[in-house]
């Protein structure tokens, strides 16, 4: 049972650190947002990678992990 709690409390830690990352963080660069964006699935990816681009427009350069997914190349 500890187990299975620990699993469900990672999960929620990264993926309230993901949608901290892709909606509210002043840096598309960061670190962390970028390591865990860039494990994700396509579509997830694509979703926040289209998120960030709205927030970073002015950023020409794509984080790690939205290359391709970026811009106008979405």
């Amino acid at each position: 049972m500890g187990l299975i709690r620990l699993i469900i409390i990672l999960i929620i830690i990264v993926g309230g650190y993901w949608a901290y990352y892709v909606f509210m963080a002043n840096d598309p660069y960061d670190n962390i947002g970028v390591a865990i964006n860039s494990h994700l699935p396509k579509q997830a990816r694509a979703y926040g990678c289209a998120e960030l681009f709205k927030r970073h427009s002015s950023v020409t350069a794509a984080p790690d992990g939205c290359d391709g997914l970026w811009g106008d190349k979405i």
